[in-house]
């Protein structure tokens, strides 16, 4: 029997051509870009309409505290608060005179308890200078002596700034005539400081 040829090279069932796959890949990426686009409209959207709500919750509370603030002032009395100023100028210039106040009182108390017996003064002197308070003393000692443990008392003192001995001399009865300059601390001459210090339990 002879063989049988097929006739027809057309395929019998439908094929997909290229152009097709592409047209579809196509409508899908812009399927995609439009979801995307279509959610970043709605957050900017929703964010949009809060940022506007929050605004005019701000701007509704501003109103409300300026209203308060004005019936509060309404319900004062103009005559208490000039009085009530008045009294706070005057606390807070106390304050600061007290804060600025300096006492001398503790620093005699040191020159008494550390000035040795064989000691004297005869001149004290004291000025506010640019440093702090500036003084000068004046003395007698009965020795070389009394004169070097004085200068080691002053020396070792948180009192004194550069304390500096000079005009060493002998008067005509063997007494050591002497100069004594320093500056001393402020914080330590303080009439606040003095009295918290004062008002502490020991």
């Amino acid at each position: 029997m002879p063989p049988k040829f097929q006739s027809s090279f057309i395929p019998k069932g439908p094929i997909a051509s290229s152009s097709q796959t592409a047209v579809v890949r196509r409508v899908g990426q812009r399927n995609f870009v439009s979801s995307l686009a279509y959610l970043i409209f709605v957050v900017s959207l929703i964010l949009a309409i809060g940022v506007f709500g929050y605004k005019t919750y701000l701007e509704y509370r501003i109103k409300q505290m300026s209203a308060d603030l004005v019936s509060a002032k309404a319900q004062l009395d103009p005559q208490s608060i000039e009085e009530l100023t008045n009294l706070n100028n005057r606390i807070v210039a106390t304050k600061t005179l007290i804060k600025d106040h300096r006492i001398i009182t503790p620093l005699l108390e040191f020159l008494e308890a550390e000035t040795p017996k064989t000691v004297r003064f005869t001149e004290f002197q004291y000025s506010v200078g640019e440093h702090g308070l500036e003084f000068t003393l004046n003395g007698l000692a009965k020795g070389y002596n009394a004169v070097a443990l004085l200068a080691q008392s002053f020396n070792q003192s948180r009192y004194f700034s550069a304390p500096a001995f000079s005009n060493l001399a002998l008067n005509d009865k063997g007494e050591v005539l002497f100069s004594f300059k320093t500056t001393v601390n402020p914080e330590l001459l303080s009439y606040s400081a003095v009295s918290a210090a004062s008002s502490t339990p020991q």
